[in-house]
């Protein structure tokens, strides 16, 4: 990541290696917590899921690479690359990889929760 006084450049939204390879879920990594939003990777591999949960804040989901299933109440979108979707606050949503995969996830947080800007 890189960071200067008005821009950040984050790197590895695509990376679907993981930290713990034979863990039961997804590899999350905070990249960058930045004014009014905070980065996450998710890195899955093929089978892994993420059970049904909410999250406090609005989140946008960006397909990296692969393919997830994003289910939101009864309706599935199939995230890939070049895909995202937008979820309100306290919506519940599930995930599952059906291949190697890896999400942007961009937490959507108040301005008053910022924290200094490019630290993660």
């Amino acid at each position: 990541m890189s960071t200067t006084r008005s821009e950040t450049v984050i790197g590895g939204l695509a990376d679907t290696a993981l930290s713990q390879p034979d863990a039961s879920g997804p590899d999350i990594k905070a990249l960058a917590h930045l004014n009014g939003a905070t980065v996450v990777r998710l890195s899955f591999r093929a089978g892994q899921s993420m059970p049904s949960h909410t999250a406090r804040w609005p989140i946008l989901v960006l397909g990296q690479a692969g393919r997830v299933e994003f289910t939101v109440d009864d309706t599935m979108t199939v995230l890939t690359p070049g895909t995202a979707i937008h979820v309100d606050a306290e919506v519940t949503h599930a995930l599952t990889a059906t291949e190697d995969s890896a999400l942007s996830l961009i937490v959507l947080t108040p301005h008053h929760q910022d924290h200094p800007k490019g630290t993660p």
